[in-house]
């Protein structure tokens, strides 16, 4: 059986004033609730009010405890998110703002960041599915535009490591073995991968998928989750974009491309090559998902649609070669 990973325990009232002081040192707590989501970490609104207690004073921000097990990892996630939320707020690109960091982590006994919170929810079913794709490609293209700095080259990984394991292998993973096309797409994929070009020189999200984006009114207001972004080629966060609108249903390649090439005035590098990795990322069974994509974003899928529809985009780009 899989490891149970227990995230965080709920802070006390004192842990929650403890934050709230820290930002305003005459606030009084007004509400807290848990947000939904979060594997690595527990997500926790915490709402206050300036002494005087009126109204139109109060602030949100989220607290975000990171997992026990982290403890042991080399590089913590919750250092690197600190470091690139600073880096992108610096720079103007949509994503929370880092309000506490170490500060944090003194008053809650456990690694913890304090964030701006960010009035949205994820929009899996947009009503206009050109916009929203031209939205999605238009935020990530200012990620990848985003100056590094010395510090934030040194704390990331390159994106790479993972494939070169993954393509140097003799035979595909389990997980890809038990997918009926997982066999052929992989070595679709291992045979492109001494060509793929391997540049370092731009922040990548890495988990660039509708459910870590924020949206109010039609418009996206943030990019969160940068627990494990990566210096590499942008273009897996654009393949990541498609092949995930893919296993929804939904066809946007074209509109990605074309708005990808207005804005950044780049061409996608290797683009076959990283829709084929996403996709093989998602085997065997993207299925598994859907009740995870439902309490997002209420999408009338099923695990069957889900399976069918990711099935039908790897054929499609096994066409291709």
């Amino acid at each position: 059986m899989p490891e149970i990973r227990e995230l965080a325990p709920k802070p006390t009232p004192e842990q929650f004033a403890s934050p709230a002081k820290a930002v305003d040192s005459s606030a009084e707590v007004v509400s807290t609730r848990r947000l939904t989501g979060g594997i690595s970490c527990r997500m926790d609104v915490l709402e206050f009010a300036a002494s005087n207690g009126k109204a139109e004073d109060t602030q949100q921000v989220v607290v975000r405890q990171y997992g026990p097990w982290h403890e042991s990892d080399e590089l913590h996630p919750g250092t690197v998110e600190a470091a690139v939320l600073d880096l992108l707020d610096r720079n103007g690109v949509a994503a929370p703002s880092l309000i506490l960091d170490k500060k944090a982590t003194r008053i809650m006994g456990n690694r913890t960041i304090v964030t701006s919170f960010i009035d949205g929810r994820p929009e899996l079913v947009p009503q206009d599915e050109r916009n929203w794709s031209e939205q999605l490609v238009a935020a990530v293209s200012k990620v990848h535009n985003t100056p590094l700095t010395p510090k934030v080259k040194k704390l990331l990984p390159n994106l790479y490591s993972g494939f070169d394991r993954l393509f140097t292998r003799d035979e595909p993973t389990d997980n890809i073995s038990q997918h009926p096309l997982g066999h052929d797409l992989w070595q679709a994929a291992k045979d492109l991968w001494p060509s793929v070009g391997k540049t370092e020189d731009y922040l990548v999200h890495a988990d660039y998928w509708p459910g870590n984006t924020l949206w109010k009114d039609g418009e996206l207001f943030a990019i969160v989750d940068w627990e494990e972004p990566r210096l590499g080629e942008p273009t897996w966060d654009i393949a990541v974009i498609v092949q995930d609108a893919a296993c929804f249903g939904m066809d946007i390649e074209e509109a990605v491309i074309s708005q990808h090439r207005i804005i950044s005035g780049r061409t996608l590098k290797d683009y076959d090559f990283w829709r084929m990795s996403v996709a093989l990322s998602e085997m065997p069974d993207p299925g598994v998902w859907v009740d995870g994509y439902r309490a997002l974003g209420g999408i009338a899928l099923t695990a069957k649609n889900v399976r069918d529809n990711h099935t039908a985009s790897v054929e499609q780009l096994l066409a291709r070669v």
